[in-house]
């Protein structure tokens, strides 16, 4: 499950493989269990290049090791070399959703530190709807690149949005 933050991969994905009967796993709590830390801490003392690292790195492990469904970060397609290695060894599927339902998302959780000012403070829905589209309009080239994408205006269901990704791996398969 690949999109961009806020886009329900860790949800849809824990249903889908629930109604797959296939375990799930989500990559950045895989990685905070394997760190002892949150992705937070790890950001703010490692920095984003060491936190990618280690998201590579368990990308790796788990691509190999794992069958099951797993979600990724959003912002864990960073590289085409990251798209090319889930190409061969899975397959994605982009959760397409529109950036002011995400802005809106994004709003709801207040410990999201993107949701923030430098002084702490609540950001206005302006100024986060241009912050993440600009990085949004970053990745979209490497998310569109999966085998399965499922459009969301935000208004379906979760049990429609997984009925939908099922209809689309039966197809596909």
């Amino acid at each position: 499950m690949v999109g961009f933050m806020a886009s329900g991969k860790s949800t849809i994905g824990r249903l889908l493989a629930k109604k797959i009967e296939r375990p799930f796993l989500d990559l950045d709590a895989y990685i905070v269990e394997k760190e002892g830390r949150d992705i937070k801490q790890i950001f703010d003392e490692n920095g984003e290049s060491y936190f990618r690292n280690l998201e590579w790195k368990a990308l790796l492990e788990v691509t190999q090791n794992f069958k099951g469904v797993v979600s990724l970060g959003g912002g864990a397609l960073h590289n085409q070399q990251v798209v090319d290695h889930l190409k061969i060894y899975g397959l994605m599927i982009f959760l397409k959703t529109d950036i002011s339902v995400t802005v809106d998302r994004v709003l709801r959780n207040k410990k999201r530190p993107i949701v923030l000012d430098t002084e702490g403070e609540l950001k206005s829905r302006e100024t986060l709807f241009n912050e993440l589209e600009s990085l949004y309009l970053k990745r979209i080239d490497l998310y569109k690149q999966a085998q399965i994408i499922i459009e969301s205006t935000g208004n379906e269901t979760k049990d429609h949005q997984v009925a939908r990704v099922i209809e689309k791996l039966l197809r596909y398969v």
